[in-house]
């Protein structure tokens, strides 16, 4: 999921503050453009895949732990919920994937 802010930030080209906008893919930084001269710095395109690549199989491999220790929390709020998950997870997965690989070619 990519998500942007905006926020006050010292540019080196500008050599003052000003507004700045930081762009995150997930939970991590993708991009600081400074908003007055238009200088950006951004991450390396690879780096980021392979990292965010690794975090994914991650929440994979450790779901099945998850899920266990979710139902030993509150096995009537996980009846509840689990129907709609089992629909829902693939659509948010499939999601997110769609916006990094969009990232990716743009």
């Amino acid at each position: 999921m990519t998500t942007t802010m905006k926020t006050e930030l010292f540019c080196l080209h500008c050599n003052q503050e000003c507004l700045h906008t930081i762009t995150y893919l997930g939970t991590y930084l993708k991009e600081v453009r400074c908003q007055e001269c238009g200088t950006h710095i951004e991450m390396d395109r690879k780096r980021i895949l392979e990292t965010y690549t690794a975090e994914v199989i991650d929440r994979i491999l450790t779901k099945p732990h998850r899920l266990t220790e979710e139902v030993r929390r509150n096995l009537s709020n996980f009846i509840k919920s689990f129907p709609i998950r089992i629909i829902t997870k693939p659509l948010r997965v499939a999601k997110e994937i769609m916006e990094v690989i969009k990232e990716d070619k743009s």
